[in-house]
């Protein structure tokens, strides 16, 4: 029988949500995100090894504080930005001042909330780790649509550390399990599908390990991961961090064992 990865994804995409909200909504999600170093530098490896022309146009879907944007907005002659995310984009417009650039447009929106003729044409669409889209089918076709030289996505391959974390605790704190988000073997095969035939890369040297100085700031992250407000499972959160994460010259560190993943095409 022939699978239907459109509602495969549908299906895991509203199974795996912890809230109908964006994360990023909240200031301080978005500045924790902004502040995290490997963050950064990870942003500009994956920059600085795409084969990009100077006089090319940039499209970055769910461009966060500008990982992407901005140092592709040092190669390119333009970049247009999609971020929902107002905090987010408070941070991109920071660093797009701080270094100077001037050919950085934003728009606030959804990607779904945005017709073709809204955006326009680029030579290159990004999508970094911002597949939250509910119809992915529609978003990819529109990326499609949009790009004349290439698309590329990023996004996650088997389980990932903040799903492990769910897998974990959530069932003990919320009384039942939580889906998996789908991962990028379904976006293979609903390109696939679509006649799109794609290049997949692991990306060995990908990681974000986190840093935190304090319990604080570790226990801020558990609570946006696991949906909590109250202080009624912090007992169980100081656990957690004791069983499963480092401690070095007073912080606590988090490994990263997700997989991460590079997924390209040209455009039809």
């Amino acid at each position: 029988m022939r699978e239907d990865w459109n509602q495969i994804w549908k299906d895991a995409f509203l199974a795996s949500r912890l809230t109908c909200d964006n994360y990023y909504d909240q200031e301080e999600r978005a500045q924790s995100y902004d502040s995290s170093e490997s963050i950064w530098i990870d942003g500009r490896l994956r920059a600085s090894v795409l084969n990009l022309d100077p006089s090319w146009s940039v499209l970055d879907i769910g461009s966060g504080p500008g990982i992407l944007a901005v140092p592709l907005a040092h190669r390119v002659r333009s970049v247009t930005v999609v971020e929902p995310s107002k905090p987010m984009i408070h941070c991109l417009n920071r660093h797009l001042q701080e270094e100077k650039l001037s050919n950085v447009k934003i728009i606030c929106s959804r990607w779904e909330d945005l017709s073709s003729e809204d955006i326009g044409g680029h030579d290159v669409v990004i999508a970094s780790y911002s597949l939250n889209i509910e119809k992915i089918r529609e978003a990819l076709l529109k990326m499609n649509r949009l790009a004349r030289k290439m698309v590329i996505l990023y996004w996650f391959a088997g389980v990932t550390n903040w799903e492990q974390i769910r897998m974990d605790l959530f069932p003990k704190i919320h009384g039942r399990e939580l889906a998996q988000f789908p991962k990028c073997n379904v976006i293979y095969n609903l390109l696939y599908e679509m006649g799109l035939y794609p290049d997949v890369e692991v990306l060995h040297e990908t990681s974000f390990p986190r840093e935190y100085p304090d319990y604080g700031k570790a226990l801020f992250y558990l609570k946006s991961t696991l949906n909590l407000s109250d202080g009624d499972h912090d007992e169980l959160l100081h656990e957690y961090i004791e069983d499963h994460w480092r401690r070095s010259d007073g912080s606590l560190f988090m490994d990263d064992k997700t997989t991460y993943v590079k997924i390209s095409w040209r455009p039809e």
